[in-house]
């Protein structure tokens, strides 16, 4: 199932760049994850070298998700991490999203993230990815829900580029 978020930002590119290069962000993301399904975000990596941002972000959601009501689900099934490569020549960056190694026959995701100058000054993040979710019967309707937490995710990061690029 393929996906596009893109958000505005009030901000010249490079003050954009300069918080999704922040080590905080992990941390600062707290707050703005109320509304989604995840109970804490970690930064497990931050490297920045030869012109790249190297980052793994570790996920653990609220346990049970409301798609799971009436099933025992492990919580190390609903923890993951993101690593992204954000590379400082094209504003760009490629992630991908692994759950624990007994889950991962089960789902996948990933994608790329880019940064743009947008017009009077503004720039603009794109995400675009493509996730799987292996659930039998229940794959699209566990695709179309995961998007709606993807959705909230992302929003929530966006909430937190904002307050980074204007510290």
């Amino acid at each position: 199932m393929h996906f596009e978020i893109t958000h505005e930002f009030d901000v010249p590119l490079d003050a954009l760049e300069l918080a999704v290069l922040s080590p905080d962000i992990g941390l600062m993301m707290a707050p703005f994850l109320a509304t989604t399904s995840v109970a804490s975000v970690e930064t497990i990596e931050h490297v920045i070298a030869n012109g790249e941002l190297r980052r793994v972000l570790r996920y653990q959601a609220n346990a049970p998700l409301a798609m799971f009501r009436g099933y025992d689900v492990a919580r190390e099934a609903l923890s993951w991490e993101e690593r992204s490569v954000y590379r400082l020549s094209d504003h760009a960056a490629s992630w991908s999203v692994s759950p624990r190694e007994q889950f991962r026959k089960y789902f996948s995701a990933s994608g790329t993230c880019r940064l743009e100058a947008a017009p009077e000054g503004r720039a603009r993040r794109t995400v675009e990815g493509d996730i799987e979710i292996k659930a039998g019967v229940l794959s699209s309707l566990a695709g179309r829900m995961a998007l709606v937490e993807i959705r909230k995710i992302y929003d929530a990061e966006a909430e937190t580029l904002r307050r980074l690029s204007t510290l």
